[in-house]
């Protein structure tokens, strides 16, 4: 046997790897351009990632995503800290495979790069509904990974025929089929896409919903998991306001609260003060309107002890503080109403007015007298300046 007989039988045959017969490398599909940005970051497990941005040749279609670093065949050590040229590196994923050429100078890195699909996946998602796809869509399939398997496990969970931006973004949300599964089971059948996707973003979890489920907090609608999520409504503050002695607050209570900064924090302080079973009312009242335990203190030390939350708030709505009521004391009003302090205010007399007043001979006048002459009073002193 001829030397070429012998290596065209050894090609038939398959023996040795190096002679097996190579398949084709995938026809490019796309081509653009990328940048790149290698700081100092780890995703959630642990693994380091770099920000790639892809932007195709005609700048119609542009991608951004934070890729494991493991994920990039053949990127160089130097990228993350010199410089770097002529580099090339590839990012195969399911729907096809990214090559990249540029250089990166002290974790910059910009260059051009082609995208081939793979003619099998473009056939598996055929057969699953997803026909004629362009090679934006593949592209966009490719960048967020969406596999033959993820369609599939939303299909036995009733998504059937999930249009494709949908798709993309319940990938892009992380939207499961198991979590699927485990709402369902908790009661949560039949959620639509967008309230799949509003409690990934939320971070509405089945852990969440059976901690609410421990305190009774059962049966709630979709959009009131959310909202308690967007306002922080926590599991912990529930059971803190329990032992302060609210419990059975409605969601509408428990977003209020937390809207409006009434914390565990906060009653705590209150009740150390005397101030104890408030209303939740009045407690946003309180937050509203801004009264604080410091200012409680404050308000003791100058002889106001004892009020009650309507006088507290009656005294932060017409700004009676008090630097205010020290200053009214120092011009000789020491056992003055609170009725009296926020008529004042009202009518805008202040220590100066009374000062002025006390200058141009009105002395010994009541703190009414003061009120009323602000009121009524001339609009000129005897020295000829208005009040």
């Amino acid at each position: 046997m001829t030397r070429l007989a012998l290596a065209a039988a050894i090609v038939i045959l398959g023996t040795p790897s190096s002679y097996r017969a190579q398949t084709p490398a995938p026809a490019v599909t796309a081509r653009g351009e990328w940048t790149a940005e290698t700081r100092q970051w780890w995703s959630d497990d642990g693994e380091q990632r770099i920000q790639l941005t892809l932007r195709t040749e005609n700048g119609t279609d542009r991608w951004g995503s934070g890729v494991r670093v493991a994920e990039l065949d053949a990127l160089p050590e130097a990228v993350f800290t010199g410089i770097a040229n002529d580099v090339r590196f590839s990012w195969t994923r399911e729907a096809g495979v990214f090559r990249f050429q540029g250089s990166f100078d002290r974790g910059r890195g910009s260059g051009t790069f082609t995208f081939a699909a793979q003619p099998a996946y473009v056939s598996a998602m055929a057969g699953l509904g997803y026909r004629n796809l362009t090679s934006g869509d593949l592209m966009r399939l490719a960048v967020i990974d969406v596999t033959q398997a993820y369609v599939r496990s939303l299909r036995d969970v009733g998504f059937q025929s999930v249009p494709l931006d949908d798709l993309v973004r319940m990938r892009i949300h992380r939207v499961t089929a198991e979590e699927t599964r485990q709402l369902a089971g908790l009661g949560y059948k039949g959620l639509s896409i967008d309230d799949l996707v509003k409690f990934r973003i939320h971070k509405v979890t089945p852990d969440f919903i059976r901690s609410l489920n421990e305190r009774n907090y059962r049966g709630m609608l979709a959009e009131d998991l959310v909202k308690m999520k967007i306002h922080r409504v926590s599991p912990e503050e529930i059971d803190q306001l329990k032992s302060l002695g609210y419990q059975g607050l409605t969601i509408e209570d428990l977003v209020r609260f937390r809207i409006h900064k009434v914390t565990p924090d906060f009653i705590r302080s209150l009740a150390e003060r005397n101030y104890r079973g408030l209303g939740g009312e009045d407690l946003v009242r309180m937050q509203i309107h801004k009264v604080s335990a410091q200012e409680i203190d404050e308000l003791k030390a100058l002889g106001y002890s004892g009020l009650d939350t309507d006088e507290l708030v009656k005294l932060r709505i017409h700004k009676v503080t008090p630097q205010f009521i020290r200053s009214i004391h120092d011009v000789g009003y020491r056992t003055i109403s609170i009725e009296n302090l926020v008529r004042m205010r009202i009518h805008k007399v202040d220590a100066q007015f009374i000062k002025h007043l006390q200058a141009d001979g009105y002395q010994n006048l009541s703190a009414a007298d003061v009120i009323d002459f602000a009121i009524r009073g001339p609009r000129f002193r005897r020295t000829g300046r208005p009040f």
